[in-house]
């Protein structure tokens, strides 16, 4: 192969792995229909959740029916992503309108030590609707966030949480729909176009 073949290759294979990664998302994003999503279709029965809410009461995933539940596990001294996580949310009820009333966010905190249910209530009411906040035993959350697929370890020192942070959407019918990476969250307008399909398609 001479020099000229041999730069010219050099241009091309970056090139082509590009492209494959964007073809390669775009398949991850297709629906059984043949349409896209801004999420990534997931299938099957949800983990079971069952904690204790901001409120001191019992919260059963399994006894919500007819709605969607967006499920997020974060803490609220997280001083990223968790909060721009939730805003970006709050935008996606916003353009939902009245259908948000058919749609529950859950937040359950990786930081149950510090993370009281009035911590938590109070936390969660700077966003619009409020989310739910869910709290439990250090052994009950580990096992709800292995359960859920959540990596998550405490940073050295003890302060900070290096954590997955990734949004799952719950059908009305209890079984996982979508998966919204923190990269994913950029279009509120497409979520909740997302959130619209699942709600009619119950």
């Amino acid at each position: 192969m001479n020099g000229s073949w041999r730069r010219r290759l050099l241009r091309v294979i970056p090139a082509s792995l590009v492209a494959m990664a964007l073809f390669g998302l775009w398949l991850a994003t297709r629906t059984p229909d043949g349409g896209t999503t801004a999420g990534s279709p997931v299938s099957g029965p949800a983990p079971p959740l069952v904690l204790t809410d901001d409120e001191g009461r019992v919260f059963d995933l399994a006894a919500q029916r007819g709605g969607v539940t967006l499920v997020y596990f974060g803490y609220t001294a997280c001083p990223d992503v968790c909060p721009t996580t939730l805003a970006e949310l709050s935008e996606v009820m916003r353009q939902l309108g009245s259908e948000r009333d058919r749609i529950l966010q859950v937040f359950v905190t990786l930081d149950p030590q510090n993370d009281t249910a009035s911590a938590l209530h109070e936390y969660l009411a700077n966003f619009d609707p409020p989310p739910r906040g869910l709290t439990g035993s250090p052994e009950a959350i580990a096992a709800a966030a292995s359960a859920w697929g959540i990596i998550w370890r405490r940073a050295e020192g003890g302060r900070f949480i290096d954590h997955s942070s990734v949004v799952v959407v719950v059908g009305p019918d209890g079984r996982q729909r979508l998966r919204y990476g923190f990269s994913q969250l950029g279009d509120p307008a497409a979520m909740a176009r997302d959130l619209r399909r699942i709600l009619h398609e119950g």
